[in-house]
């Protein structure tokens, strides 16, 4: 991909904000490493996270008249920026660019959607199964393969709309249940897909 040539790179701490809802939209941005949550926080100061962000996502593209929501760096985190001029420009000249950020559009819409069936529809174990199940496939991991996980459980609660005891609880049912493993805080092992993907459809 072209961008790949291009770019500023940045670096960011663990929680360190990247933008605020509000600011100027003036760059996108490549994550090339660590994971980035984009969340909008309420006047009382409650928090709701709309998604995260792996590497090779491309992140406020479209935001041209400002950014929607906050977004912060879960762990240490590498970018790269590109101003929004430059960004117009490519996707005309380019084809290619321009049907991948059309792409990137449309998963950005569904991935909104299915957050909008999670926390309308769905029970606290089936959000947390889809969750686990999604997260597995972001990751590349294979059947009782350990990865990652960089998000804590609360941010894990404030992106399904649940309190972090119930992610807790939850998450401890489906470990006694050997559908999963929790070797640590910040890993996880699936052990049985079919299983997860059973009680996403249909809860407990």
């Amino acid at each position: 991909m072209v961008l790949r040539t291009m770019g500023t790179q940045l670096r960011f701490a663990r929680n360190q904000t990247i933008f605020n809802e509000g600011d100027a939209a003036e760059y996108a941005y490549t994550l090339k490493s660590g994971t980035v949550r984009l969340c909008n926080y309420l006047s009382d100061g409650r928090r709701q996270i709309m998604q995260f962000l792996f590497p090779g996502d491309l992140f406020s593209f479209m935001e041209l008249d400002g950014h929607h929501l906050t977004a912060e760096a879960v762990g240490d985190v590498v970018l790269s920026c590109y101003p929004h001029r430059q960004i117009v420009q490519l996707g005309a000249q380019n084809p290619e660019l321009g049907m991948r950020m059309a792409s990137l559009m449309s998963q950005r819409l569904h991935a909104m959607h299915v957050q909008l069936l999670l926390l309308g529809r769905q029970t606290a174990m089936e959000r947390i199964a889809s969750f686990l199940l999604s997260l597995k496939e972001r990751m590349g991991a294979n059947e009782d393969e350990l990865f990652d996980i960089s998000m804590s459980r609360q941010d894990v609660a404030d992106h399904l709309g649940l309190t972090i005891e119930t992610v807790c609880r939850v998450l401890s049912k489906l470990r006694r249940s050997r559908v999963i493993a929790i070797p640590n805080l910040h890993q996880l092992r699936v052990y049985d897909t079919d299983a997860l993907r059973a009680l996403a459809e249909r809860g407990d």
